[in-house]
């Protein structure tokens, strides 16, 4: 009789530490995200509406699940219904490698069912920060009510381009083209924006053929000026928006109270990979608050 009792607990035993060594295995619920949809409230504030918003990083009730590129399929383990928060990530500059969570774009929120094995299906939604005021958008070119950008140096500068098949946005963009005959230009923004005591974000769209960089030119009152390009971009022909952090340079260079945005191409620094080819560029914003 000893024996058998023995035998059934030291069954028991092994039982439960079977359960433990492999417990039941917890079924995900899934949540699928499309891309984000952009509500732009007020347009003669913010501008454009068109934005590059290619992942999302995503929390479960406060606890961070990840990141993930849009569109994509969550695995969500829960053991009730949760709310998700979806925040818009954008890259610095355009690198893949710096993906970081936009502060002048909203989060959204849904509420996830508790279904485990299910997909549940939705488009996440952002707008401009609620609270951005107009004073947030420091400087706003379109090029609808002009060129606004002049010669610095080179052998060429921009144009007011008007053809449809080539403007970005609205009735005219800004295009800068270089050929074997005018190889070089250097162009500074005809407005400015004063120097921010805060985080600060460069918004530009572009298409180019050609290679150019961004970069900003700080001005004292006494004329003094310091410029420093610190964006470089490659040949993309279509249409494209990316998101440059100014912070760093404006708070470095905080002596200087305005700051013009400055741009160039230069043929010379390609090794004659391209023969000549174009830079076109529209919607400039630059917000801080």
């Amino acid at each position: 009789m000893i024996r058998h009792l023995f035998s059934i607990i030291l069954f028991s035993f092994l039982f439960s530490a079977c359960n433990l060594v492999n417990p039941k295995e917890q079924i995900p619920t899934y949540l699928h995200l499309e891309p984000f949809a952009f509500n732009n409230a007020d347009s003669n504030v913010t501008g454009s509406s068109f934005h590059a918003i290619p992942s999302v990083k995503v929390a479960i009730d406060d606890i961070t699940v990840g990141t993930f590129d849009l569109p994509c399929t969550i695995p969500l383990m829960m053991s009730k219904t949760s709310v998700a928060q979806i925040i818009p990530q954008v890259t610095n500059q355009g690198l893949k490698s710096y993906v970081f969570s936009y502060p002048f774009y909203s989060s959204d929120t849904v509420t996830v069912q508790y279904n485990p094995g299910q997909v549940q299906n939705y488009t996440p939604k952002t707008r401009y920060a609620p609270d951005l005021t107009s004073t947030a958008f420091r400087m706003k070119v379109n090029f609808e009510e002009g060129l606004l950008f002049r010669k610095l140096s080179g052998d060429t500068s921009f144009v007011l381009e008007k053809d449809p098949a080539k403007v970005i946005e609205g009735q005219y963009s800004a295009a800068l083209y270089v050929n074997q005959d005018r190889k070089a230009s250097e162009n500074i923004s005809s407005n400015y924006f004063e120097s921010p005591q805060s985080e600060c974000y460069l918004e530009i769209e572009y298409r180019c053929t050609v290679p150019f960089t961004i970069g900003l030119q700080g001005e004292k009152t006494d004329g003094t000026v310091y410029a420093e390009y610190f964006a470089g971009f490659y040949p993309k022909d279509q249409r494209n928006k990316v998101y440059i952090e100014l912070g760093s340079f404006t708070k470095k260079n905080a002596t200087y109270p305005k700051f013009y945005i400055i741009l160039r191409a230069n043929l010379n620094d390609e090794d004659g990979k391209y023969k000549e080819g174009y830079v076109i560029i529209d919607n400039i914003k630059v917000i801080s608050r």
